[in-house]
């Protein structure tokens, strides 16, 4: 058994009491993720929830290939888990120049060269996810971009939120 800190034991605590575990199909949070893709003018997006040894993406557009099909990845490959641990905005103008990032499997084979996450913040102040966009080529981020994204991210930590009123 892995040993966690006590701040990550509450964190993953958080994902469970959301009932975040396993993939659900949720429309309202899946029109957000594609909102998130316009309005920041990037092909993928994605509502990732970061658990111990991975990623699963809970709704997403613009995966395609391999990642569309399994819906997640290691937690070692998340960009997201970035923003989650930090618990402020990730952001990777260049993927190819970014010392996090830039031999990530994602970067190398499956070419991810931007990406900007927001953490998605619980009422108890836990980071369970992220809301990411992703482009196949360089950008920088304005923050505008980041505010637009941010607005969308708290949309989404409601929508999570609300399914522990479903669950109690």
């Amino acid at each position: 058994m892995t040993d966690f800190s006590p701040a990550e034991l509450a964190r993953l605590r958080e994902i469970a009491a959301l009932d975040l575990v396993e993939p659900i199909e949720d429309p309202q949070l899946q029109t957000l993720v594609e909102r998130a893709a316009r309005e920041l003018d990037l092909p993928i997006a994605a509502l990732s929830i970061v658990l111990d040894s991975s990623q699963l993406f809970m709704a997403s557009t613009g995966l395609g290939s391999w990642l569309d099909e399994v819906q997640g990845t290691p937690v070692e490959w998340s960009f997201c888990r970035h923003a989650v641990a930090s618990k402020t905005p990730f952001q990777v103008d260049d993927a190819e120049q970014h010392e996090l990032v830039a031999h990530n499997p994602l970067v190398t084979h499956d070419g991810v060269r931007s990406y900007l996450g927001i953490p998605l913040i619980t009422a108890k102040e836990e980071a369970v996810g992220a809301l990411c966009v992703i482009g196949t080529c360089p950008r920088e981020f304005s923050t505008g971009d980041v505010a637009r994204l941010q607005t969308i991210a708290e949309a989404v930590a409601e929508r999570l939120e609300a399914r522990r009123a479903a669950t109690a």
